[in-house]
């Protein structure tokens, strides 16, 4: 059992660096630079009507403090601005300026680029075994998400 443990650890490794270098690869030259939270904080306010730091951590399963430094950092280079809520004037939200927008758009346009590339390798695997590998990663995820969840506490 050992020993197949730490060989899937070691292709789940790959998996991640595989993606990383298509993401790159595939990624148009103004995504350079940004990390994979910045990019997904965008697309949270790109997608999310009066988004605030507190419903960007929801949706991200992140810290508002860390969506604070997120968006900060975010306004300070011209992608988000953040205005008073009208409805509740202490409430701080946020929305894409033009540039956001683009990097939204592109990062929506790199996904379904991504969805498209690998439904093709998807679909050769026989259903059982894709209903085997979607079992997993759900029960993983579960396990990732109490794993955040612990850590963001501390």
């Amino acid at each position: 059992m050992d020993t197949i443990i730490k060989a899937l650890l070691l292709q789940f490794a790959e998996l991640y660096e595989k993606q990383d270098i298509l993401s790159k690869i595939t990624s148009q030259e103004f995504l350079h630079g940004y990390g994979y939270s910045e990019i997904h904080c965008i697309d949270v306010i790109g997608r999310m009507e009066d988004s605030n730091a507190t419903r960007i951590a929801k949706e991200l399963s992140m810290t508002r403090s860390a969506i604070s430094k997120i968006t900060k950092k975010l306004v300070q280079r011209g992608d988000i601005i953040n205005y008073q809520n009208p409805s509740n004037q202490k409430e701080i939200c946020f929305k894409l300026t033009k540039k956001g927008y683009s990097l939204f758009k592109e990062h929506e346009q790199r996904h379904l680029a991504w969805e498209k590339r690998d439904r093709e390798f998807l679909e050769k695997i026989s259903t059982k075994n894709l209903e085997t590998v979607s079992t997993f990663l759900v029960d993983f995820n579960s396990y990732l998400n109490e794993q955040i969840k612990t850590l963001n506490k501390k």
